[in-house]
């Protein structure tokens, strides 16, 4: 892999961007060994109905959900300077609708997007690639871009383009995730960094929409007593006792609010009735074989459950983990969802990995989950 670039960047990419795109790499053989026992009509579904899912969360519609797709059974339409024009077009016809107009893209402009999308490189890196110099040149064009609904994507061509740029790569569109917007696109001093940080990005989206295939399907009931993976038991027990190591100094934290504050640590597996706390969205696969850890916060009325889960993913199984969490906050008033954790902050554990491998990702998210559980709990 060559991940070298002329534009917008003059340097090799980080070490640990390319750590990050070899993940990419492995996971995507994982996923295509995975799609072979599957129809095209199954691939397609899943795709539609996940791309659909996301552009709704961030208050899109089907036909902003269709621009960001390729017939699957079609051929590819290739990226050409007219085929761009099209896409835009189509994108200044929503933009309109919405009240937020753009100027159109010059026939000069639309040649350079269409080199932009041919560079030889990683196709993630193609991807962040043709993303920045769609955002630079309509930046150029337009301004700022506007404001938009939280979550939602600022300009959506450079999506539309970085999408079907994976597409013609056979990867999974490239989809915003509405809880970690993209970094912005910068030129000038610093810009290779900046690029570096958006590539990263998309790289964590795409291992979140390749798992996320991987996992899509209907909803099947837990398999009773099947044995416990190595990687899975490992993973599972380092997460319950580092979740426990945490348990005793938030609760000295907690008991200076409330001396009869507590902090409980529990774990269970997807059989067990006190895991129903454990979010459906929160399971990458329906039904699927998991395992969690409940840190149970109590201050007065008010309790909050963090979980963290480590879950199969695929089904049958493909041998990657993912660990997820969520937290539900319990208040005189009722029970809400509290932790929004984005998917891509999630960890994916490879089958070849030992849990040392993925152990820093881990603890990472336990920690961010465990302070954002604490700052919902006071704020309560």
């Amino acid at each position: 892999m060559d991940s070298q670039l002329g534009a917008p960047i003059l340097e090799s990419l980080p070490d640990r961007v390319r750590t990050e795109l070899t993940d990419v790499d492995r996971l995507r053989a994982i996923w295509a060994r995975h799609r072979q026992c599957q129809t095209l009509e199954a691939r397609a579904a899943a795709r539609r109905s996940l791309t659909h899912d996301r552009v709704q969360r961030w208050g899109g519609g089907p036909a902003l959900a269709d621009l960001l797709l390729v017939d699957p059974v079609e051929p590819h339409p290739p990226m050409t300077a007219d085929h761009i024009a099209g896409l835009a077009g189509r994108v200044a016809e929503q933009a309109a609708a919405s009240g937020t107009p753009e100027s159109p893209l010059s026939a000069e402009q639309t040649r350079a997007l269409a080199e932009a999308a041919i560079v030889p490189a990683h196709p993630v890196v193609r991807a962040a690639h043709v993303y920045a110099e769609c955002a630079r040149r309509l930046n150029e064009l337009n301004g700022p871009p506007p404001g938009a609904p939280e979550g939602a994507p600022t300009r959506i061509l450079p999506w539309v383009l970085a999408s079907r740029v994976l597409q013609r790569a056979d990867h999974p569109p490239l989809l915003p995730d509405p809880r970690t917007p993209a970094p912005p696109a910068r030129v000038g001093p610093g810009e290779g960094g900046h690029f570096a940080e958006l590539v990263t990005h998309f790289a964590r989206l795409v291992t979140e929409a390749l798992r996320a295939e991987i996992g899509w399907g209907p909803r099947l009931d837990p398999v009773i007593d099947a044995p416990v993976p190595p990687l899975s038991a490992v993973t599972r027990r380092r997460v319950l006792d580092y979740v426990r190591s945490r348990g005793a100094p938030v609760e000295l934290i907690l008991r200076a609010l409330d001396p009869k504050a507590r902090a409980t640590v529990t774990s269970g597996d997807g059989t067990s009735g006190a895991g129903c706390g454990v979010a459906p969205r929160a399971l990458l696969t329906p039904g699927a074989t998991h395992w969690w850890t409940r840190l149970e916060l109590e201050v007065g009325e008010v309790r909050l459950s963090l979980y963290v889960v480590v879950q199969d993913v695929g089904r049958p199984p493909s041998g990657v983990l993912a660990v997820t969490a969520n937290a539900r906050l319990t208040t005189p008033e009722g029970v809400q969802d509290v932790l929004e954790m984005s998917g891509s902050d999630s960890v994916t554990v490879m089958p070849s990995d030992c849990v040392d491998d993925r152990w820093p990702q881990v603890r990472d998210l336990v920690d961010e989950a465990v302070s954002r559980s604490m700052n919902a709990l006071t704020r309560a």
